[in-house]
């Protein structure tokens, strides 16, 4: 019996550990471009996850697939009338999750460099405040 409750005590500390290591992090899900054209214009999509106890913020995007990337939020007003806005930064709030997602907020590339074609991926790099740089691949499709 005492076995048991040793392999028992060891498998709820293993457990537990493992709750720990993958608590708390910050990471980039769910990612995928609109297709296009060389020259033109595509926008991105994902889901920013920061399960830290610490805000964060987005300050910039690059990628070599396009000559420029903006982050933009679209608005309707009163009138119905849609408008983009850039945004310079976008706020990642401890224990959130910030959706980029059509006809709200999106990663606008512009200029690509090559045509993105469905089943293409591309690598964006993005520069965060306190999390620092992270290299992700999108896919490319017509979500």
């Amino acid at each position: 019996m005492r076995h048991f409750r040793v392999g028992l005590l060891i498998t709820l500390l293993m457990l537990a550990l493992y709750a720990c290591a993958s608590a708390g992090e910050f990471k980039i899900m769910d990612a995928w471009v609109k297709p296009g054209k060389i020259g033109s214009t595509s926008e991105a999509f994902l889901i920013i996850s920061n399960a830290t106890d610490t805000s964060d913020s987005l300050q910039s995007i690059s990628s070599d697939a396009a000559s420029s990337i903006e982050i933009r939020s679209q608005d309707q007003d009163k009138s119905g009338r849609i408008t983009m806005k850039v945004i310079e930064s976008v706020p990642v709030p401890a224990q959130q999750e910030v959706i980029f997602k059509p006809g709200e907020l999106a990663i606008a590339l512009t200029g690509l460099k090559q045509d993105l074609e469905p089943g293409d991926t591309i690598d964006l790099t993005f520069n965060f405040k306190n999390a620092g740089i992270m290299t992700i691949q999108a896919n490319v499709n017509d979500h």
